[in-house]
């Protein structure tokens, strides 16, 4: 194994789109993925759900990958920036090379992050396409993939439109957002 990517996001709810993002990451870069949903989102407005209910999404949503693991949030009562994320993990992790994993959209705003160049320090940018997005960076490595054309909040102001989120959301993750009675 070459080593482990974080991939951090609001997972508001967790789509297609993230799924192909790390099976991605994992089968080109062989990679192990940490897909790791925010408490407090450090950067955005508050999530629409609750950090319980959108771990729950994504532990729903990459069942069964292999490689691709679902970590709870380091603090649910505070922001936590990318930066702490990866310090601590040198701490913590055997030694294996880092990876930040994020969709063009992020990397275009990745220069008004926390320490980006502390970021960089720490883990190799890995992006994901995305429509009208040029990643023009020989210091960032992007996916071989088609670009993601689907966001959170697309899926978001479907279902509270009435729609039936089963063709952006992995199935399992269509019956708990019913369940729940989410984004309504």
């Amino acid at each position: 194994m070459s080593g482990v990517a974080v991939f951090g996001g609001q997972f508001d709810p967790p789509h297609l789109g993230h799924l192909a993002v790390a099976r991605a990451a994992r089968d080109q870069l062989d990679l192990d993925v940490l897909v790791m949903p925010d408490g407090v989102p450090p950067h955005r407005p508050a999530c629409g759900s609750a950090p319980a209910d959108r771990l729950a999404l994504a532990e729903l949503a990459f069942a069964g990958e292999p490689r691709i693991q679902v970590v709870p949030p380091l603090q649910r009562d505070r922001p936590v920036r990318t930066v702490e994320i990866l310090e601590r993990m040198t701490l913590e992790q055997p030694p294996r090379a880092l990876h930040l994993l994020l969709g063009a959209d992020q990397w275009a705003a990745f220069a008004s992050w926390s320490r980006p160049d502390r970021i960089r320090e720490l883990a190799t940018l890995v992006v994901a396409p995305r429509p009208g997005v040029d990643v023009a960076d020989p210091d960032v490595i992007v996916l071989d993939m088609e670009p993601v054309d689907l966001s959170s909040t697309e899926v978001r102001e479907a279902i509270a439109s009435g729609d039936d989120p089963s063709r952006w959301v992995p199935a399992a993750v269509a019956a708990e957002i019913a369940r729940r009675g989410l984004y309504r």
